[in-house]
């Protein structure tokens, strides 16, 4: 916006608007915008009164807001202005704001309007009140192992709904999951999903440290499958509170995906349970054929684990019961 020079004189003057504005560097309605917006990063609109910010990436900002029109809070996610000036990205951008508008699902966050105002582009989206997975892993560190059974099946719950509509997510990941107040799990992110066979040239979208072997090589026709193995990975980072394959670059980690086995002595070392032991192993196979084929067949799997350990646990909760009884009945 400004010249480094003018910038640096207008930060060690006492005023620095009236400093740019009196140099002429910048008309004073500009300086007001700037100050209005946030040099752009807050804008002004129409219909929404925007709140506190309640996420960024390199893509966007979400605020908290308000539609004026029917006094609804929303969550709106607003390009930044350096990238609404890529029409691709825009369009990209627009395609994902359809799609959740389009789908209606318990566990994919809704899409209410997408929209532009001026130079600026966004999507207001429903809230959903509660944490991010990645932050929760930032400041508490790993679940507990049914916790992180649930995020899995209630994330498979969201993938087969993609799936039946041919989509595949490609950026399965805690950063892409939000934890609710009311103990859901929900995908927020869709910015990658792709029919299988519309990929195009960027099949290695996503985050290197959970895509599949299939697309860190950048295999055209990526299937539920990849999406599979990203939540395995997630599942990892979930329960031992680390990554499955982790390097200096980017490269480095996508050679560890495509070459290197998630060995079953390195998980067992991890001190997990057998359950959760076969669910990685099988959901992070490097080839497709081995993982679970569909999201349906996981999440039966992982409700018959969660059952399983409630059955344990109410046997154990009954066998002190058991013993006082037979005591009794001794006497």
């Amino acid at each position: 916006m400004l010249a480094a020079d003018d910038a640096r004189r207008a930060l060690a003057s006492a005023d620095p608007g009236a400093h740019l504005i009196a140099s002429g560097s910048v008309a004073a309605e500009t300086w007001d915008e700037w100050v209005r917006t946030e040099a752009g990063t807050r804008p002004a609109l129409s219909r929404y009164e925007l709140g506190a910010v309640l996420g960024e990436g390199g893509q966007a900002r979400v605020f908290r807001a308000v539609d004026r029109t029917d006094g609804i809070a929303v969550a709106l996610k607003v390009l930044r202005p350096e990238i609404a000036k890529d029409q691709r990205a825009v369009q990209r951008f627009i395609a994902e704001s359809r799609l959740l508008i389009d789908l209606d699902h318990p566990h994919i966050v809704h899409g209410r309007r997408v929209a532009r105002e001026g130079a600026t582009v966004f999507c207001a989206m429903e809230i959903v009140e509660g944490e991010c997975l990645q932050e929760v892993l930032s400041r508490d560190g790993a679940l507990t192992e049914d916790d992180a059974l649930r995020v899995v099946r209630d994330v498979a719950a969201a993938l087969s709904h993609l799936h039946r509509r041919g989509l595949v997510h490609r950026d399965v990941k805690p950063g892409n999951v939000m934890r609710t107040t009311d103990g859901r799990s929900v995908l927020i992110d869709l910015g990658f999903a792709v029919g299988g066979a519309d990929e195009g040239g960027e099949t290695t979208a996503g985050t290197v440290h959970y895509i599949a072997p299939e697309q860190a090589r950048g295999h055209a026709g990526l299937d539920v499958r990849a999406d599979i193995y990203a939540l395995g990975a997630t599942l990892y980072h979930l329960v031992t509170g680390s990554l499955p394959f982790a390097g200096k670059t980017s490269e480095e980690v996508l050679a560890k995906q495509v070459l290197e086995s998630l060995s079953g002595e390195r998980i067992r070392a991890l001190e997990i349970s057998p359950q959760v032991h076969y669910l990685i192993e099988k959901m992070m196979a490097k080839e497709k054929e081995i993982r679970f084929q569909d999201p349906e067949q996981l999440a039966r799997e992982v409700d018959a684990v969660l059952a399983a350990r409630r059955h344990e646990e109410a046997g154990a909760d009954q066998e002190p019961s058991a013993r006082r009884m037979l005591r009794r009945r001794r006497r």
